[in-house]
């Protein structure tokens, strides 16, 4: 685990997994507006939080492990998927 091998240098090793975010996504799919909301929807039905996540929202858990406070915590992955991996 790269975590393990860059700890002796003082190098933490984390990763942000986001999951569904509000993003321009679906829109540079070229599929039609109904169609978009159509999938958007379902898609939003399996997250628990019945929602998409914000960009904002990632970039959080990002900062958050950027920052001091953090500082003890390396080899760890953040799901920011509102839960849908636990659905």
């Amino acid at each position: 685990m790269l975590a393990k091998e860059l700890a002796d240098r003082g190098i933490r090793v984390n990763e942000v997994s986001p999951g569904p975010i509000g993003t321009d996504f679906f829109d540079r799919t070229g599929m039609p507006d109904e169609q978009q909301e159509e999938m958007a929807e379902g898609l939003k039905s399996q997250v628990p939080l019945g929602r998409f996540g914000e960009p904002e929202e990632v970039a959080a858990v990002a900062c958050f492990l950027l920052s001091d406070d953090a500082a003890y915590v390396t080899g760890s992955d953040y799901v920011v998927d509102g839960g849908l991996t636990l659905a």
